[in-house]
Order: C-alpha cells, then sequence, then structure tokens
C-alpha cells in the first residue's frame, strides 16, 4: 500500500484509481463508494466490516442455538424440492414415478419387475420423504413445513435444523420398513411429524401452551378422517415422530452441557 503524496486527493486503499473523501469510521482510510459499508455510526470500509464480523459473538436464541439470519433458506429450498419433483416425476419417470422413489416395506414377487430390487435401493429412504401423491397431500405437508420451518429454523440454527429434519426423515422410513408390510409408502409428513414432536419438546421446555402445535397434528390426524387424505402411512408418522423427539432432546442436552461449563 502507498501512501499518497501530502495535499494530493486520498484516493481509496483498495480502488487506488479512485478519489475517496470518505472515511472509514473504524481504520480512518478513505473508502470509495463500492468499498462503503453502512454501520451503526457512520460507514465502514468492506475489511473492517469482515473484521467486525468475524469478532463478533454469535446471537442465540433464547433455546440456546445460535441463531440463523436473513429468511429460511433450508425450509423454502426443501418445500422447492419436494413441488418441483412432484411437478416434474411424472415428465421425467413417468407416470408410476412414486413407486420408483417410494418405499416398499414387506416387498414380494407380486409387484412385478417394474419396481425389482426395490429392497436393495438405499436412496428411497430418502427419496420416499420428498414423494408426495396428490395436490392435496403435497399442500397439507408443505403449508405444515412453512409453518413449522420457519419457526424452527431462525430458533435452532440451520445446520441444526436439517438435521432434526433429516434424522426425522430416516425415522419415518425406518418406521415403514420395521412396522409397515406392503404397498408404496411417501411423503414429507414423516420428517414434519419429527418437527411437530421437536415443537411440542421446545414449548414444554419454556413453559408454553402447546395448543399451536396440536392444531397442526391435528390436521394431519384428522385429515383422513373427514376424507382429504387416503393410506395415511401411521408407521411413517410415528418414526419420525419418535426420532425428531430423541434428536430434540439430544440437542438441548448439548446446549445444557455448554451452559454448564459456562457458569463454572
Amino acid at each position: 500500500m502507498t501512501t499518497p503524496a501530502a495535499g494530493s486527493a486520498p484516493t481509496c486503499p483498495r480502488h487506488p484509481d479512485r478519489v475517496a473523501y470518505v472515511r472509514c469510521q473504524r481504520c480512518e482510510r478513505p473508502a470509495c463508494p463500492e468499498c462503503q459499508r453502512p454501520a451503526a455510526v457512520g460507514v465502514l470500509c468492506v475489511d473492517c466490516l469482515k473484521e467486525a464480523q468475524a469478532q463478533a459473538r454469535p446471537i442465540r436464541s433464547r433455546l440456546g442455538f445460535t441463531m440463523t439470519a436473513g429468511p429460511p433458506i433450508a425450509t423454502y429450498v426443501l418445500m422447492g424440492v419436494n413441488i418441483a419433483l412432484f411437478v416434474v416425476g411424472p415428465m421425467l419417470i413417468g407416470p408410476a414415478w412414486e413407486g420408483y422413489l417410494g418405499l416398499w416395506p414387506g416387498y414380494t414377487a407380486e409387484f412385478g419387475a417394474l419396481y425389482a430390487d426395490v429392497g436393495n435401493e438405499w436412496y428411497r429412504w430418502i427419496t420416499a420423504g420428498f414423494v408426495q401423491f396428490s395436490w392435496i397431500h403435497l399442500g397439507f405437508n408443505m403449508l405444515a413445513l412453512w409453518q413449522l420451518g420457519t419457526v424452527l429454523e431462525p430458533a435452532l440454527g440451520r445446520m441444526n435444523f436439517l438435521l432434526l429434519y433429516f434424522g426425522s426423515l430416516l425415522g419415518s422410513s425406518a418406521g415403514v420398513m420395521l412396522l409397515a408390510d406392503s404397498g408404496v409408502h411417501g411423503g414429507a409428513s414423516g420428517a414434519i411429524f419429527g418437527l411437530i414432536a421437536a415443537y411440542g419438546i421446545i414449548l414444554k421446555r419454556l413453559n408454553l401452551p402447546v395448543t399451536q402445535i396440536l392444531v397442526i397434528a391435528a390436521i394431519f390426524i384428522g385429515g383422513p378422517m373427514i376424507g382429504l387424505l387416503s393410506g395415511v402411512s401411521w408407521e411413517g408418522h410415528l418414526g419420525g415422530a419418535v426420532v425428531g423427539a430423541a434428536i430434540m432432546l439430544l440437542l438441548f442436552r448439548n446446549v445444557d452441557k455448554r451452559e454448564a461449563a459456562l457458569r463454572r
């Protein structure tokens, strides 16, 4: 870095060809408009802003987790994948696309060569969680995912939220393979029931009423009873809820350990 000669116009250190009369409030170096970043008081340069962000302490939620700033991107991506697969699945795979991506517990030869080797395809444990069987099925699941994800993702942090979601998804698949005996199973509701169970534990920990989460659960349980959905996989719901609750309890255990260590 060169120092401008006395009496010459100040230039931006990152762009020496640009005259800059605005100075960073932290390092007092000139900063051109491209390198200026608004701060609480005055302007910071790009370098000082990065340094300040690196030194800033993480913001923790009431639950003790590092919060995720900005929109709940992971939730929106999960919704986008579910919707996109429902639209393009029949185009890319065919009208029986659910059978190619769903889970087939108790698979026997009666299903024919169309779904051959379904018992050996491990990826179905994941893809089954993105298979929706109708527009109503998709709509109910995406509404619940939006309601829960926009609350849980910022509060838990993006990585913890994804751990909870995909852990619940795998738990749902395990419940299907262990407890169900026939048919093709799929849907995001298994993972969503994991989010519901986790949300219930959060409300209990905060000593808050669980009315809201009971309403969301009732939508999934009551839907089949009024004829909106059929063939509900209770095995997947149970597996997702059990694993989701277990993951949430483990996350809280880690928070409690960290806070206990800080108090020593």
